[in-house]
C-alpha cells in the first residue's frame, strides 16, 4: 500500500472558505475513488495561528493513484480555478506502507 501525505498552507483570512471546498468538493470526491482505502485530513490545532493543513491518504497501489490522480500524481493536484485563491502551497510526497497499527475501537 501506498501513502500519500499532502501538504499545504491557506491564504490568511481564507479558512472557512478552504474548509467548505474540502467538505463540500474534495473530500467527497475522493471517497469516490476506487483503491482508496482511508484519509486523515488534519488542520492546526485550536489556538494555532498556523495555516498549514495535511492528508494522509492510503492508496492499494501506486496504479489506483495514477487511475485518480493521472501521470502527474507525483505533483500536487493540479488545483481548480476555484480553489487557486485559497490556497497558497502545495506539495506531495509518498511513501510505501512500512508498518501499521490499529488500536481496539
Amino acid at each position: 500500500m501506498i501513502m500519500r501525505v499532502y501538504r499545504c498552507t491557506v491564504v490568511a483570512g481564507k479558512e472557512a472558505e478552504f474548509r467548505e471546498f474540502a467538505f463540500t468538493k474534495s473530500h467527497p470526491w475522493l471517497r469516490q475513488q476506487p483503491g482508496l482505502k482511508a484519509f486523515y485530513a488534519g488542520r492546526p490545532l485550536p489556538d494555532s495561528s498556523e495555516r498549514g493543513r495535511c492528508m494522509v491518504q492510503i492508496w492499494e497501489s501506486i496504479a489506483a493513484i495514477k487511475a485518480a490522480i493521472g501521470e502527474d500524481w507525483r505533483q500536487p493536484l493540479k488545483l481548480p480555478n476555484e480553489a487557486r485563491v485559497f490556497i497558497e502551497t502545495a506539495s506531495v510526497e509518498h511513501y510505501d506502507l512500512a508498518d501499521e497499527f490499529r488500536a481496539d475501537v
